[in-house]
């Protein structure tokens, strides 16, 4: 079973490090924790980190990823003023069985999208998260020592059987 312990780490490629600085701090507003020059730029995403790595041609977009960024409330303002900023729609803000969303690329073609999930469904996922909280334990800390009575005695202070 995988126990991840630091925040998801979510890794796009690029062509031009520059343009994605400025679409992702400009125009997405998302806070550049630190960068690489000529190597990486790495965005602070809610509890994840968004690192863009500078790439070749042939490896982009990847086919099949979606990055999705969710918001509690508000989508349509959220969605307003990402047009303010100049990001274009290919799929409108609309409602779909998992909540409000909306679908945007980067400039190197990698599908964005932001979505409001709806109320059955942040509770289904606030219900899997208590679960699995409850019933892993977080990586790294040990588990509670036994008590005094649920412990075993050393062998040199078990009787042992003796022979007649």
């Amino acid at each position: 079973m995988l126990e991840v312990a630091e925040p998801l780490n979510i890794w796009l490629s690029s062509r031009d490090l520059e343009t994605a600085r400025r679409f992702y701090a400009d125009q997405l507003g998302l806070p550049l924790w630190r960068e690489e020059p000529r190597v990486a730029l790495h965005f602070g995403a809610g509890g994840a980190v968004l690192t863009i790595r500078s790439a070749a041609e042939s490896d982009l977009p990847a086919r099949g990823l979606r990055v999705v960024f969710t918001v509690s409330s508000g989508i349509d303002e959220v969605c307003a003023g990402l047009r303010e900023r100049g990001i274009v729609f290919e799929q409108a803000l609309a409602d779909r069985p998992s909540g409000r969303s909306a679908m945007f690329r980067d400039p190197d073609g990698h599908e964005l999208w932001v979505c409001q999930p709806s109320a059955t469904e942040t509770q289904f996922h606030r219900w899997r998260l208590s679960r699995r909280i409850r019933t892993r334990p977080v990586a790294g800390q040990r588990r509670p020592k036994a008590r005094r009575h649920e412990r075993k005695e050393p062998s040199h202070r078990r009787p042992h059987p003796v022979e007649l």
